[in-house]
């Protein structure tokens, strides 16, 4: 299914020459897109591993893999797009210009023309291909770049004998990579939405960000903290005609920010399990007495707090009730001052890893996206468990397990007391003339209430 070409009677492989000799012969055919480059995770076979794409052009790109002995191996998916095609015979050509003895052979160990018919030969061959994927008739998952696409065969089946079929569907393929390709991706989340059903995959999504909602069965639409849990095709019917709706493929969408009255509007008009008190609050703690994370280590963090992708890894004690999209508060405790150091969002599911103690314990971590962050000795802002405890002394503030949940009481309340708090934050600093984002005690960020898939994985780990 995959072409491939393997290249040999190279000393040492100049991959930068090639590749700068892959963009000029790409270009010289005609070809005004963009080049990049990927340097993917390394093999066992292979020590270098490279995918090149045509921007706005690539499904799934041209894979270069460097083998121990300097043999190169160049791969053409079996659904790369014409430009992927082209860019493939650019690069293969590149290599003969910077390695002139080199050798390039197919997997018949025959040799390889680079020829322009032989180009097209490789591209009508993966239009084949596509015309076989909708003649068969069954929607199919298709790994892109950047997304995968799922294909209802039945939305190009009337010109599928003439390949119009499949060059449109090449031509979705290619605008699902590309098209707002920086827009939030919802994370997918296992719940049980009904008694009767298994685990089913659902994103959620609260109108506050412009986001891509991937492949899943529900969608669960947030008012407050109550979601009403719609089956995917039940929400695309919903936002049938909305400007702020479109749906790129079977199973996804892009959703638009839209005026908070039409939400509310299409909230109430939506059929689906209505489940109040949704998102559950955690309280992390962190012991500075017992803990072998050190405050000089959460100043670092609040260097990196900006940083895209930067998250958390911290010991859970009520994981089994723990959901991606469950908000916590870190209470610090120990030596130094005393309250709330960070809050955010549950991005990842609970995993048992090795104990932190050393003790052998069987311990659950959860991945957690930081909205706040505050240093508990220089901030004057610290909500202190003081505070806490007076406000709502329902909760031992001081002492505790990480990661209890709360009742919903105790999270509704704790949620009054954190934006009056922050309010309050927010009139402090502008009575000093200064802006919230220049203060380097105090940190916040506003990415809505549900969760992100981060778009780097800076991880600071992990306690504790």
């Amino acid at each position: 299914m995959i072409q491939k070409y393997t290249i040999k009677g190279i000393r040492k492989f100049n991959e930068d020459k090639v590749i700068e000799w892959t963009r000029k012969i790409f270009k010289a055919l005609g070809n005004d897109l963009e080049v990049s480059e990927w340097y993917n995770t390394p093999t066992d076979m292979y020590w270098e591993c490279i995918t090149l794409m045509a921007e706005n052009g690539s499904t799934q790109g041209v894979n270069v893999k460097l083998q121990i002995g300097e043999t190169v191996v160049v791969e053409l998916p079996w659904l790369a797009s014409e430009m992927d095609v082209r860019l493939c015979y650019a690069l293969l050509n590149a290599v003969m210009k910077v390695h002139r003895m080199a050798r390039i052979m197919d997997e018949n160990e025959k040799s390889v023309k680079l020829s322009d018919c032989d180009a097209e030969e490789q591209w009508g061959l993966r239009l084949k291909n596509m015309v076989d994927i909708i003649k068969k008739g069954e929607r199919t998952v298709l790994a892109g770049l950047n997304r995968d696409f799922y294909i209802d065969p039945s939305s190009y089946q009337n010109d599928v004998e003439d390949a119009g079929g499949a060059s449109a569907a090449f031509r979705d393929f290619v605008f699902l990579q590309w098209t707002d390709s920086e827009r939030n991706v919802v994370a997918e989340e296992k719940r049980h939405i009904t008694d009767d059903e298994e685990l089913s995959s659902i994103r959620v999504v609260d109108n506050s960000d412009d986001v891509f909602i991937g492949a899943c069965q529900y969608v669960g639409m947030m008012r407050k903290n109550t979601c009403k849990m719609v089956r995917f095709e039940d929400f695309c019917q919903l936002l049938d005609g909305q400007s702020e709706s479109r749906r790129v493929d079977a199973s996804q969408a892009f959703l638009d920010k839209m005026d908070e009255e039409r939400w509310r509007e299409l909230f109430d008009k939506a059929e689906g399990v209505v489940k109040e008190h949704f998102r559950k609050t955690f309280i992390m703690r962190w012991n500075t007495d017992i803990s072998n994370y050190k405050l000089c280590e959460f100043e670092e963090a609040m260097d990196d707090f900006e940083v895209d992708g930067f998250y958390y890894d911290w010991s859970i004690w009520d994981y089994q009730k723990a959901h991606i999209g469950d908000r916590f508060f870190m209470i610090r405790t120990g030596e130094g001052k005393h309250g709330v150091v960070m809050r955010g969002t549950i991005i990842g599911a609970p995993y048992s890893d090795e104990d932190w103690s050393g003790k052998g314990r069987k311990v659950y971590y959860i991945r957690m996206s930081l909205s706040h962050m505050i240093h508990p000795d220089k901030s004057p802002f610290l909500l202190t468990t003081e505070e806490l405890g007076n406000a709502i002394p329902s909760f031992n503030w001081e002492e505790g397990h990480s990661g209890m949940i709360l009742d919903d009481i105790t999270a509704m309340q704790l949620d009054e007391l954190w934006q009056d708090y922050v309010e309050r934050v927010h009139v402090l600093v502008e009575e000093q003339e200064e802006d919230i984002k220049s203060i380097q005690c105090y940190k916040e960020k506003d990415k809505g209430i549900y969760p992100l898939m981060p778009s780097l994985a800076f991880s600071k780990k992990k306690d504790w």
